[in-house]
C-alpha cells in the first residue's frame, strides 16, 4: 500500500501543514499574496484589508504581493495567502486561526463568554455583509456586469470570458446554498440594513468592538466597510447605509488614522 504521506500532494501537505502550527515566534519574511490592485473585487478587498489591518493589530510584520493568479495559489481558493516558509493559510478564517495557534492574537486572553460573543458577530458579518455584497456584485445586472469584466479583464480571450462565468457560478451556488440566491435586491438591502444596524448598537460608543483593543471581528469589520466606503461601485445602495451610522463611520476613520500605513485600495 502507497504511503500515506507520499500520496498527499504538496497542496495537501501545505494545508496539513498550516492547519498543524504550533505556538511559536512569528517566522520571518512572511508573505500575503493578493490579487493584483486593478482587478480587485469588492469582496476580495475586504478580505484582504482585514487580514492586512489584523495583522497590523497584532503586531505582526508581513509583505504584500500582488499577483494576478492569488486566487489560484491558495489550497481553497481563498485570498488573501499567507506563506510563511513552508506553511500556507488560505483566506481569512485560516490566517486568523494561523495567528492564534500561535498565541499571537489580541483576542487571546478574551473570557471564553467574550469569545464566544465575539465569533458570533463576526457570523453574522459573514452571513449578511458578505453574501449582500456578492448577490450585489454578480446578481445586480449592472454591478454584475462590470464585476464580470473587472475579473476577466486580466486574461485573454476565451480565458476572461470562461473564469468570469465560472466565478459567476460559484457565487451563485454560495448563494444557493445559504438560502441567498431567490432574494429580491430589496431583502438583499434590507438584510444589510439589519446588520450594520445590529453592529452600530454593538459598537456604541466605544473605540472598539471587544473591551478596549481591537481583534478579528474589528479586523472584518473594518474589512468590509473600508471596501465599501472607498471602492467604486456602481450604485450607493449599500455604502449609503454604512454612511448613516456615524459610529461605525468614526471606526473606520479610527482603524485608518491609527493602523492603516499601506496604501488605499
Amino acid at each position: 500500500m502507497q504511503n500515506m504521506a507520499s500520496a498527499r500532494g504538496p497542496v495537501m501537505e501545505a494545508v496539513l501543514t498550516a492547519f498543524a502550527t504550533e505556538p511559536g515566534e512569528w517566522p520571518e519574511d512572511v508573505e500575503l499574496y493578493q490579487p493584483d490592485k486593478s482587478n480587485m473585487l469588492l469582496t476580495d478587498a475586504a478580505k484582504c484589508t482585514s487580514v492586512e489591518v489584523y495583522l497590523k493589530f497584532c503586531r505582526l510584520p508581513y509583505t504584500s504581493k500582488f499577483c494576478q493568479n492569488a486566487e489560484f495559489m491558495s489550497p481553497n481558493g481563498e485570498v488573501p495567502l499567507l506563506r510563511a516558509k513552508k506553511e500556507i493559510a488560505g483566506g481569512t478564517q485560516a490566517v486568523f486561526s494561523y495567528v492564534q495557534n500561535k498565541g499571537l492574537s489580541t483576542s487571546n486572553d478574551l473570557e471564553p463568554q467574550e469569545k464566544a460573543e465575539m465569533m458570533a458577530y463576526i457570523s453574522l458579518v459573514e452571513m449578511s455583509l458578505l453574501p449582500a455584497e456578492l448577490h450585489m456584485l454578480w446578481c445586480n445586472k449592472d454591478w454584475s456586469l462590470r464585476s464580470r469584466h473587472q475579473y476577466g479583464n486580466q486574461y485573454p480571450l476565451p480565458l476572461n470570458v470562461i473564469l468570469s462565468y465560472k466565478k459567476k457560478w460559484s457565487v451563485w451556488s454560495y448563494l444557493r446554498a445559504i438560502n441567498w440566491h431567490l432574494k429580491t435586491e430589496q431583502e438583499v438591502i434590507e438584510e444589510f440594513k439589519r446588520c450594520c444596524q445590529a453592529l452600530s448598537e454593538k459598537l456604541g460608543d466605544h473605540n472598539y468592538f471587544m473591551q478596549d483593543r481591537p481583534t478579528e471581528l474589528d479586523a472584518i469589520v473594518f474589512g468590509h466597510l473600508y471596501a465599501l466606503l472607498t471602492r467604486y461601485q456602481v450604485n450607493d445602495s449599500l455604502s449609503s447605509v454604512v454612511r448613516k451610522h456615524k459610529n461605525l463611520m468614526d471606526f473606520v476613520n479610527r482603524i485608518v488614522e491609527n493602523f492603516m500605513s499601506f496604501t488605499e485600495r
